[in-house]
């Protein structure tokens, strides 16, 4: 089944990103939230390493103008080799590739994971496996003991309704970093009942001056019945650098996004004015949801890559950055919903390990 929109920005291929959007990230204006230009950065090796190439043959901008056009999505076409697939074909083919939940996810969930997924491989070219227990990998409340093997998860017969383990509870993590990314988290959690969730957060390094842009879409009964999407500030007024309020303010503009729904109250300290939070009532909100969230990822990880660590009044900085990461934290542990369905399937011990070490760790 295809999903109902289109392709996203890989290197030359076609854009989410609105022109509006697009001028946003061209014009800055990067001075203002305390991040130096390419030009403005020092040429040492650490930020070469940062700085370097998108595509493998193509080395990263090191000029204004340059890094600019890389950051709105225009980089230059790449010469491929004969009888290549493009990376945007090659996520479409793949879909969600090994996850173990392919399949049994409806295909909202699986397109979203597969496109946020792939931008992160594509865009990050350091990006590499972040340190997880692989009792974190795959948990199956049929198997709480990790008795069926790697693969064995599929030889489980799903209990009947009247049966006391009934519904099966299964959830799937991968977890990633980078240079600027200390985590990148994606979990996938599907229940027997129908309930299912993607969930997404990406935590920038302390010592990067970037917020911490995290989704969630919720799924029951075959509809989509909640989204939430905000790049929650790392500013303990839960103010965004400007960049990131023209673009987001533009972005919900073009995808027609406004709530419906009300910040939790555990959330009223973390999330910001820009935050979405809303209950699709048709499949075209749901489609506009998966285009923004795709969208604002893009052009998160295009600010990344224009971002050096924090210069200016560093020490102060720092320590508000990792204040307001161990806010984001403990606020979302206070949630009890996803506390309560994680008991409900496994045991309140296993729910606040999870939560703790998993989801919403910070250093």
């Amino acid at each position: 089944m295809r999903l109902p929109y289109g392709p996203v920005c890989f290197g030359q291929h076609s854009c989410l990103l609105p022109s509006a959007a697009r001028h946003t990230l061209l014009a800055g204006p990067w001075s203002s939230c305390s991040h130096p230009t390419a030009s403005q950065r020092p040429r040492g090796k650490r930020s070469q390493e940062a700085t370097r190439k998108i595509h493998l043959s193509q080395k990263a901008p090191h000029t204004r103008g340059q890094g600019q056009r890389l950051a709105a999505g225009q980089t230059d076409s790449v010469p491929q080799t004969q009888g290549a697939v493009d990376d945007a074909t090659a996520t479409e083919a793949m879909g969600m590739g090994s996850w173990r939940l392919k399949g049994a996810m409806d295909p909202p969930f699986e397109g979203l994971t597969a496109q946020i997924e792939g931008l992160w491989r594509h865009m990050l070219e350091d990006l590499r496996l972040y340190p997880m227990d692989r009792k974190y990998k795959y948990m199956d409340s049929l198997d709480p003991e990790r008795t069926a093997g790697v693969w064995g998860y599929v030889d489980i017969k799903p209990p009947e309704r009247k049966d006391p383990r009934w519904p099966r509870m299964q959830l799937e993590n991968r977890c990633y970093q980078s240079t600027v990314f200390r985590k990148l988290h994606l979990e996938l959690a599907h229940r027997q009942d129908g309930l299912q969730v993607v969930h997404c957060v990406m935590y920038p390094r302390m010592e990067y001056d970037l917020p911490i842009l995290s989704f969630d879409m919720v799924g029951k009964d075959d509809r989509v019945s909640l989204v939430c999407i905000d790049p929650c500030p790392v500013a303990m007024d839960r103010s965004l650098p400007p960049v990131y309020v023209t673009l987001v303010r533009e972005l919900q503009r073009q995808y027609h996004l406004d709530n419906n729904r009300s910040i939790p109250q555990w959330g009223h300290e973390i999330f910001s004015d820009l935050c979405i939070i809303m209950r699709p009532s048709e499949p075209q909100e749901v489609a506009n949801f998966i285009k923004y969230a795709i969208a604002l990822t893009q052009a998160h990880l295009q600010i990344s890559k224009q971002t050096s660590t924090v210069q200016s009044n560093r020490a102060s900085r720092l320590a508000e950055i990792t204040k307001a990461n161990q806010r984001y934290s403990e606020q979302h542990l206070k949630n009890s919903s996803t506390r309560g369905v994680l008991a409900a399937a496994f045991t309140p011990e296993v729910a606040d390990e999870y939560m703790t070490r998993v989801m919403f760790d910070s250093e």
